[in-house]
């Protein structure tokens, strides 16, 4: 968003200063710059004080699976190294955290840049009790598999017709 302002202003810069030439006002345009400049440093160091996460924060598909024993949740994490995803998990919640580096080859100084890092942040509602410290993880191919046993396991039991 910060980005996106700044570049709003810099575009309205522009086009005041062709305003202020082609109507002749000089003096105008070196007082709006003024301003303009004054403005663009405070918007910088209002930045530097907020922290604001490069790029975007994406909420990834998901598709939940319940067995008799277990719950498997499924995500897209594409080009997502294993040890940049934090998987944290209540008695009826998961939560994903995944940071994708920088796209090789990518200028990050770049005004528009939509391949820099991405955030996938996704906080998924399980429809049972779980038992935390037997969840699994696996990540293949941009997948990530979680497993998590349920808290009470459904026996079926087969019932038969007179």
């Amino acid at each position: 968003m910060m980005r996106m302002l700044c570049k709003s202003a810099r575009n309205l810069s522009t086009r005041m200063y062709i305003l202020a030439d082609d109507l002749g006002l000089i003096d105008i345009e070196s007082i709006y710059s003024k301003e303009m400049n004054r403005f663009c440093g405070k918007m910088c160091c209002i930045r530097d004080l907020v922290p604001i996460p490069m790029g975007n924060v994406r909420k990834p598909p998901v598709d939940i699976v319940e067995t008799d024993e277990a719950i498997i949740v499924t995500l897209e994490l594409p080009g997502v190294d294993k040890e940049a995803i934090e998987i944290t998990a209540t008695d009826d919640e998961l939560s994903i955290y995944a940071k994708r580096a920088a796209v090789l080859g990518v200028d990050e100084s770049a005004q528009e840049c939509e391949r820099s890092h991405d955030i996938f942040r996704r906080n998924i509602r399980l429809p049972c009790g779980i038992k935390r410290e037997q969840a699994k993880a696996a990540l293949n191919k941009g997948l990530l598999t979680i497993t998590v046993p349920k808290e009470n396991a459904i026996i079926r039991n087969a019932i038969s017709i007179e």
